[in-house]
């Protein structure tokens, strides 16, 4: 068995040489499970094989030779190799093949288009004034990681569907792409509508939509205008709206507006875009006063918290201080009187040195006088005399 499983791998270098018989293409979204089934002509088949569109070997008969659970086998006869891939994601895009070997080696092919349907579009509105003191509005609908690119158009409130700016930027991959369409709109009214509709394969004839209602809109900017006159008396009403019709602007007088635009300076922001970057600007700038007032404060504590630890410090300090200096000098005035006694008592016990020296000197004498008469005395063979007391 095992030899002929490494025969049949070394063949893999030749398989493109070998007969094709067709190639199916099955398209699947993502996350749903792709099922893949090969079917052998009713003549000698000895083995089949699937084969990834990197190369791998998926199963060969009921043997599988990847060890990943989203492999399944479905079935498997002489004849039938059915197999399913759970979740399929933008990964397993791609080639499959199927492998018959028997008399001859025959390669079925199965592309594979894994679908990724788009996400729930978002709608922008913006109003630009233009140097000349005209305004537009531009809205723009995006929606993310689809493939392939969706169609987006716009439909108005009359029924008038049309193409906007549509632009596809695709991801590293160069599989999965982002899209937006952009719409400028020169003049509406307040019950004026448009909607943006994205159809794409994977949503299986549903639509998706964004609705934008201008009257949101001129509701927004009456709003803005209310509070800029009252912030500032002196400011003009902002001008009013004076058609009921949403046109879209032609694409060459669109791009002639953008050249002027661009050679001529920024376009000016509306009052209500003015207004809300200053109400903005206000909140921060209340934020910012309120949280460095708190930390000045806690500052302020902590010194003053510093400062009485700082003087209670001082007082035991100068405290121990006082009680040193006192008991030095207590003793130092015992120690003076201790030896002051000591001496009175040295004085009235024992002689003085002097007299001490004096009485040793006479000792000495009267010692050496009784050896003088003692040998006098031998000499002339006189009795040695009985010396006499000292007192």
């Amino acid at each position: 068995m095992w030899w002929r499983l490494c025969s049949l791998l070394a063949w893999f270098p030749l398989q493109e040489a070998f007969l094709t018989n067709h190639t199916e293409t099955v398209t699947v979204e993502e996350g749903q499970t792709l099922i893949l089934k090969c079917v052998a002509s009713q003549g000698k088949t000895t083995s089949l094989q699937w084969l990834a569109p990197s190369g791998f070997t998926i199963f060969l008969n009921e043997h599988p030779a990847l060890k990943n659970p989203k492999y399944q086998l479905l079935h498997h006869s002489t004849n039938q190799l059915a197999i399913s891939v759970l979740n399929v994601t933008q990964r397993d895009d791609g080639v499959y093949k199927c492998l018959h070997y028997g008399d001859s080696v025959r390669t079925k092919k199965v592309k594979v288009i894994v679908l990724a349907t788009p996400s729930m579009p978002t709608l922008e509105a913006s109003v630009i004034r233009m140097p000349d003191g005209k305004e537009h509005v531009t809205l723009k609908c995006s929606t993310v990681r689809s493939k392939p690119p969706p169609q987006i158009t716009w439909i108005l409130g009359n029924g008038l569907e049309l193409y906007g700016e549509t632009h596809h930027e695709f991801e590293t991959d160069r599989k999965i792409c982002n899209s937006s369409s952009i719409l400028r709109v020169r003049t509406y009214g307040k019950n004026s509508t448009v909607d943006c509709v994205i159809r794409h394969k994977g949503l299986q004839g549903r639509k998706l939509v964004a609705p934008f209602r201008f009257e949101d809109l001129v509701t927004d900017r009456e709003t803005a205008s209310e509070a800029l006159e009252k912030s500032s008396p002196s400011s003009q009403d902002p001008q009013q709206p004076t058609s009921t019709v949403a046109v879209m602007e032609d694409s060459s007088t669109t791009d002639k507006e953008e050249k002027e635009q661009t050679t001529r300076g920024p376009a000016l922001a509306t009052e209500a875009s003015l207004q809300y970057v200053g109400m903005i600007r206000k909140k921060n700038g209340i934020l910012l006063l309120t949280l460095v007032s708190f930390l000045i404060f806690i500052l302020f504590i902590i010194v003053q918290l510093f400062i009485m630890k700082l003087r209670k410090a001082h007082v035991v300090w100068k405290r121990e201080n006082e009680i040193s200096e006192h008991t030095l000098e207590s003793y130092k005035s015992r120690s003076n009187n201790e030896e002051t006694s000591s001496q009175e008592k040295k004085g009235q016990t024992f002689p003085s040195k002097s007299y001490v020296n004096y009485i040793t000197q006479l000792y000495s004498e009267a010692k050496t006088k009784r050896k003088e008469n003692a040998l006098n005395s031998k000499l002339k063979g006189e009795p040695t005399p009985i010396p006499e007391s000292i007192v």
